[in-house]
């Protein structure tokens, strides 16, 4: 079911949030969380709500001050219409998406059952009259106000995106920071050398067993990406250290990943035609790096990126690259450790990521097309445990079931290459393109 969070008591009083079905929304204080707010109660991703068939649960992301329902500290719990959250200062009921007060200017009625678009959701958000706005995002900055950084007024979210050491790294200015994980960072920097903004990845080299190994796989997107040069992948431009900072400099895509235009659409599935023609570029791109023995193990919507100039789509994300040509290279990959992301993951890959060959991107592959031209994932499950269940015991839905407009190549393509068995999938990219040329002919003369 869908439904929407309304702010009942802080910060942005009366909004109302779409959690739309079998797409997980975050919210917290950073900009990279699906609905960001300016409190510093919050932690960056404090807790996700995520609605799928009849249940909507609440998860609790190991934020500092603790998610609430009904005045109970939670882990994660299911939630039911009515119920109230607290996170930091402000509170939510969970509405039916249905007739609800809404500000004025956003349409309503007896039948409003789809999710509010992203203009709609702009209206409930405005900033009151004589209100500052963020000026990194254009938010209200609330009752709180905002914080200047480098002559402009943020709020803590950008705050937090912005407030970075620009000169960390020998000639970079870092700009922006775009991610955080637990061994380090992504910025958007400039290249002073070149002038050109570039993807800056920065991994801390320590003596920790665990930091130790994510620093052999930074190493391995190097030894990868370096010897990769294609259109359709995101160029490696350099891997250096200093001080004990490891980093990796790629080129910068000005554009939008697919899991990100995914979300935007509420989980509706995006354009099939715009779909196939990037998917094509992306097999392509898969054919080029399995002829250089290099098997990618992590395509998904999130490593699709599609250049904004021109629609061009390029893979990234050889974090989890796999080199087939030096015996033992993966080694640092234990037995049965799956590494990627569980939804695009083959049913090898969910066993152990160790000895999976090229036939593992071409399911990857397929999920993330059937995903989004369908906006369904291949194996719908409420759970990480659901989902293994399913991958090994289950065939997904043939395309058709979800896009019955679907053309018959495209749906009997699909169904091969998310076969359970990978000797029942085609045997490379090379073959998955040829058969997907015609296709994507077919729709353009449509």
């Amino acid at each position: 079911m869908s439904l929407y969070l309304r702010i009942i008591h802080g910060a942005g009083v009366g909004q109302v949030l779409p959690v739309p079905a079998g797409q997980p929304v975050t919210l917290g204080r950073s900009g990279s969380a699906s609905y960001a707010f300016d409190d510093p109660l919050l932690s960056r991703k404090h807790c996700a709500v995520e609605s799928r068939g009849d249940q909507c649960r609440i998860v609790d992301l190991q934020s500092r001050n603790g998610t609430f329902v009904n005045g109970q500290r939670i882990g994660a719990v299911l939630l039911k219409l009515g119920d109230r959250i607290k996170i930091g200062n402000i509170v939510f009921e969970v509405c039916p998406a249905g007739p609800m007060q809404l500000p004025p200017g956003v349409p309503t009625g007896p039948h409003m059952t789809a999710p509010l678009s992203q203009a709609q959701l702009g209206q409930t958000i405005a900033a009151p009259q004589g209100q500052r706005l963020c000026q990194g995002c254009s938010r209200p900055l609330g009752p709180q106000g905002g914080r200047e950084l480098k002559g402009r007024l943020l709020c803590a979210a950008c705050l937090d995106r912005f407030d970075v050491d620009e000169d960390l790294i020998d000639g970079f200015k870092l700009l922006e920071r775009i991610e955080v994980n637990s061994f380090g960072a992504t910025y958007v920097a400039q290249q002073k050398l070149m002038g050109r903004n570039v993807v800056v990845k920065t991994i801390a080299v320590t003596g920790e067993e665990e930091a130790q190994r994510a620093m052999r796989r930074f190493l391995r997107e190097a030894k990868a990406g370096g010897r990769l040069s294609h259109p359709g992948i995101v160029e490696l431009y350099d891997v250096n250290e200093q001080a004990g900072l490891m980093y990796i400099v790629t080129e910068h895509v000005e554009g939008d990943n697919l899991e990100k235009l995914l979300r935007e659409r509420n989980g509706a599935p995006l354009p099939g035609l715009q779909v196939t023609r990037a998917m094509l570029q992306i097999a392509e791109a898969l054919q080029y790096a399995h002829e250089q023995q290099i098997v990618h193990r992590d395509v998904k919507p999130g490593n699709v990126l599609i250049r904004r100039q021109d629609g061009r789509a390029k893979l990234q994300g050889f974090n989890l690259a796999k080199n087939l040509e030096r015996a033992g290279y993966s080694v640092i990959t234990a037995d049965g450790e799956t590494l990627g992301t569980p939804y695009y993951m083959s049913p090898e890959q969910v066993r152990s990521a160790k000895n999976v060959d090229p036939r593992s991107d071409v399911y990857s592959w397929a999920a993330t097309f059937y995903h989004c031209v369908s906006g369904k994932l291949p194996l719908e499950a409420r759970s990480y445990g659901e989902f293994i269940e399913k991958v090994f015991n289950e065939e997904p839905p043939p395309l058709d079931k979800h896009v019955p407009s679907a053309p018959r190549p495209l749906v009997d393509l699909l169904a091969r290459c998310l076969a359970r068995e990978p000797d029942q999938r085609p045997a490379t990219m090379a073959a998955v393109v040829t058969e997907l040329e015609p296709i994507l002919r077919a729709l353009e003369q449509r």
